[in-house]
């Protein structure tokens, strides 16, 4: 019996590792803009798998990048890389500048990001380089034109406008549109 009991905990101790492992995927993705014009973006996700012994897993990002693949220009922005999840991404042509909004997967993130009222980060160009600033209120209800359900198993090389608009992948209102409300679940 003592035998079998230690077989049996060494069985359940490697299933749970084998479902901790890293997290490392990489994808090209349509985005609309707000213009109407269809760019091209390269994005990777690195994280952490949360395995749970019959439970349903799931992933803790540890990064996340952007980068505009096509069209190759001059005034494209450079690569934003956080921990959090892109969820719009577009250009502001009175202010001359590309913004990026981001959410994020767990109360672990929230709790890092000061838990802030809304669940969002804003970032915007200046002087080259990504900046965080305060959330515009004037996004308030404008969808998301990024995937934000990243599955852990990995993407299609090419995630198309009509792949983002037919999946749901389960996602919350707050990964598909930014929230003017927002109550946190931790």
């Amino acid at each position: 019996m003592g035998q079998l009991a230690v077989r049996l905990g060494l069985l359940l101790a490697m299933t749970a590792l084998a479902s901790c492992g890293n997290v490392d995927v990489s994808w090209k993705e349509e985005v609309k803009l707000a213009d109407g014009q269809v760019i091209i973006v390269k994005r990777t996700a690195q994280g952490k798998a949360l395995g749970e012994i019959g439970g349903p897993g799931g992933w803790r990002a540890n990064r996340m990048t952007l980068e505009i693949d096509r069209p190759r220009l001059a005034t494209n922005p450079p690569e934003w890389s956080q921990r959090w999840v892109p969820m719009l991404f577009d250009y502001d042509a009175q202010a001359n500048e590309w913004f990026l909004v981001a959410t994020f997967y767990t109360c672990v993130d929230w709790h890092d990001l000061g838990r802030p009222r809304l669940p969002y980060v804003q970032y915007r160009t200046r002087d080259g380089r990504w900046e965080e600033v305060p959330l515009d209120p004037r996004l308030f209800g404008r969808s998301a034109n990024l995937l934000t359900g990243v599955n852990a198993r990995g993407e299609p090389a090419l995630v198309s406008l009509e792949v983002k608009e037919k999946e749901d992948r389960g996602a919350g209102k707050k990964f598909r549109q930014i929230v003017e409300s927002w109550s946190s679940p931790c």
